[in-house]
């Protein structure tokens, strides 16, 4: 009986050994991923911790109501099949004239079931686009496309609109000059075990996230060029019960490229201009009351002759209402567009811009003091009912719910800390 306890022992103890061993060799292994040597920002999600510290979840049955059930790009069981190493730890990148867009490098081990996996889930026929380096480009759905050899397969995910194509191939033709992730990853808190982190190259941004039962955590830091001001004054929006999205910041635009770069891809105004024209407020409110707009569209008609005949018609569209400040000059005012998805009214009050999808709002501006000079909330209870997505529904199902609140560290310093909070699928 001992002998038999002792062999049970013995055998979870080499089981575990090696459980451990494996782990530790899959994680450093991880640090060879290649990213550009030149990357503005470095985003880790480490799959292995995320498996074991999450595996209760992975018994619960699913329902056709999961985002992965309409977008099976997202589900990690079919890159398992998808002759793709996957690391414990994936790494992405991105470029300092596109902080939106994310690329990733992984090894190819399987080229038959890569290219299986590409027939199943690409959206228009794979094409060779360089023939010395025989790489061949492929679009999937949801914004994603690679660009592929025998070995490596780059990824892109990103919103821009400028070619894809030419910019994959701008990072294959520096292939030479591919560094380790492992060489960038000084700059990085020593937080081995977060499950995503996401960090600027320079040190000046990180963001770290664990992921847990029906919850995210968030946390990080912030360091600024400029200092806070001494108190943080925000407003007040003009209907403030059943928002869908609450945003204020009051750091300079040269803070938040995120915010630059989007308005530059969607509505082709000048980054430059818009820094510099602004005086470092900006706020969005969203809530789930709607407005008409009017839009006069020309339609096209036939006479008795059947000839071509020109008609003007008013258009009308519900729309979520939606009020957008900035603080800024006269040339800040004429740089934001008038039309961004939707319509915008302009409203100036010294200052103040206003700009709103409903016609009749009244800008009386209160300012009020505020402990977080950046502020985000995301309500998806209260989401607008124009916006009947998939992925919204989805998640408007499961009471998603996203908070980013910020502390003053020092005069150059802010902590970040939140939440995302969701009912189980």
């Amino acid at each position: 009986m001992k002998r038999t306890l002792w062999v049970i022992i013995v055998a979870v103890l080499v089981v575990g050994i090696a459980l451990l061993t494996l782990y530790i060799v899959r994680k450093n292994r991880s640090l060879d991923q290649y990213v550009h040597p030149n990357s503005y920002a470095i985003v880790s999600v480490s799959l292995d911790d995320l498996l074991l510290d999450n595996l209760d979840q992975l018994f619960k049955s699913r329902t056709s109501d999961t985002v992965e059930e309409n977008f099976p790009l997202l589900d990690l069981e079919n890159w398992w099949k998808a002759g793709i190493e996957i690391p414990a730890q994936i790494h992405f990148f991105s470029l300092h004239d596109d902080p939106l867009t994310f690329f990733t490098i992984q090894r190819i081990d399987n080229l038959g079931k890569w290219k299986t996996f590409l027939k199943e889930y690409v959206t228009d026929s794979l094409y060779t686009i360089d023939d010395p380096q025989r790489l061949t480009l492929a679009h999937f759905p949801s914004l994603t496309s690679t660009l592929y050899n025998e070995q490596y397969a780059l990824f892109r995910i990103g919103l821009s609109k400028h070619d894809r194509s030419e910019e994959m191939k701008a990072i294959w033709s520096e292939e030479k000059d591919w560094v380790h992730v492992r060489d960038l990853h000084q700059h990085v808190d020593k937080r081995t075990n977060t499950h995503v982190a996401y960090y600027h190259t320079d040190r000046t941004f990180q963001l770290f996230a664990d992921i847990s039962k029906n919850q995210i955590a968030l946390s990080g830091q912030w360091q600024l060029a400029s200092a806070l001001p001494a108190s943080t004054q925000v407003r007040q929006p003009t209907e403030n019960t059943n928002l869908f999205l609450s945003f204020w910041s009051t750091l300079p635009l040269a803070q938040m490229p995120f915010i630059t770069k989007f308005l530059t891809v969607f509505s082709d105004i000048d980054e430059a201009n818009l820094i510099d024209n602004s005086y470092g407020y900006t706020d969005l409110f969203i809530n789930n009351s709607m407005t008409t707009q009017r839009d006069t569209i020309v339609v096209y008609d036939y006479d008795e002759d059947f000839n071509s005949v020109e008609r003007k018609e008013i258009q009308e569209t519900r729309v979520p209402v939606m009020e957008n400040v900035w603080k800024g000059n006269d040339q800040l005012a004429a740089l934001l567009p008038n039309k961004l998805f939707y319509n915008f009214n302009k409203t100036l009050t010294d200052s103040l811009i206003l700009l709103s999808t409903n016609e009749q709002v009244e800008f009386s501006p209160n300012f009020v003091t505020a402990s977080s000079p950046f502020h985000f909330l995301v309500d998806f209870s209260n989401i607008p009912n124009a916006w009947n997505g998939p992925i919204f529904r989805s998640l408007q199902r499961r009471d998603v719910k996203v908070n980013v609140t910020t502390s003053v560290s020092d005069r150059h310093t802010l902590g970040i800390e939140g939440n995302i909070s969701y009912n189980a699928k």
